[in-house]
């Protein structure tokens, strides 16, 4: 059996979306006014409402989710870990106005190439009004005037213009890095219909599909890693837009900058490492709650 101190924290996570949805567009806030701010909000939220299905979902039928795929779970909080890569990206400080409009367009690029692309696929018009609200001739243009464009080699030129990747993306440095590569790499693992999606998708057990990594093992680290990335996210945001940032009180500041810590999920990790040494018939842990 699992230790006490190792739950499904679902409680926290709620209190962490309640403190969180005081701030942000959830709670129809006053829309930010600059290129940073705007993107920043609009990340907010998403996090926020990933947390929010986390939590909804994960209160189905807290007695034995029988009926519940945790994959959903793990999806949202792996899609929580690529939101924070696109918040710190957006928000970061100490960069130029220049670059911060830089990030802007190549997002704007980004979004004009793939929706091409599928209205391709979809045979869609591609001179549809709707295809016609981003001036993607323009925005190349803008690209290319920028002076980061121009003292760029041609391999960074053809990235920036690719409308496909980041540039000069910052380190979140929320979780070791193999640690995050890891928990990553298991929640996305997990989505899918390959071993391991089988394996801890459900409460049900399978003889060809067993396997250490199971439902309650998903649901907890799916669950810390939405509590941690969402809180560092949080505090993050209330000193970019310190006026939105007094809606919150002391004591809900202080609870943010607790749940940022790794502690919890690393303490849990770490247990997890005498339990993998368990016998088979020991590595069915039970679900409990915070």
């Amino acid at each position: 059996m699992m230790e006490s101190r190792h739950k499904i924290r679902l409680g926290t996570l709620q209190k962490l979306y309640d403190i969180g949805k005081k701030i942000s567009l959830i709670d129809e806030n006053k829309r930010a006014t600059t290129i940073r701010a705007a993107q920043a909000e609009k990340v907010v939220e998403k996090v926020l409402l990933h947390c929010g299905s986390i939590v909804k979902l994960l209160s189905i039928d807290k007695e034995n989710y029988a009926e519940l795929d945790i994959a959903l779970v793990a999806s949202a909080a792996r899609n929580i870990i690529d939101s924070a890569n696109i918040y710190f990206y957006v928000s970061e400080r100490g960069i130029s106005e220049e670059e911060v409009n830089l990030r802007y367009n190549m997002q704007i690029l980004n979004y004009y190439k793939n929706i091409e692309n599928i209205f391709g696929k979809l045979n869609f018009s591609l001179t549809s009004s709707r295809m016609r609200l981003i001036d993607a001739e323009n925005i190349r243009n803008e690209i290319k005037n920028s002076k980061i464009y121009m003292n760029a080699d041609k391999d960074e030129r053809s990235l920036m213009l690719s409308g496909k990747q980041f540039i000069n993306k910052p380190d979140m440095k929320i979780l070791d890095y193999n640690i995050e590569s890891g928990i990553y790499n298991l929640l996305s693992n997990s989505t899918h219909s390959f071993y391991i999606g089988l394996s801890n998708n459900s409460l049900s057990k399978s003889g060809i599909f067993a396997s250490y990594i199971d439902f309650i093992m998903l649901a907890i680290i799916a669950v810390e890693t939405a509590i941690i990335y969402t809180a560092n996210i949080i505090n993050d945001y209330i000193l970019l837009r310190k006026k939105l940032g007094n809606k919150m009180s002391e004591n809900e500041r202080v609870i943010v900058k607790s749940l940022m810590k790794p502690d919890h999920i690393y303490d849990y990790l770490e247990h997890q490492k005498d339990f993998f040494d368990s016998e088979l018939i020991n590595i069915l842990p039970s679900a409990s709650h915070d």
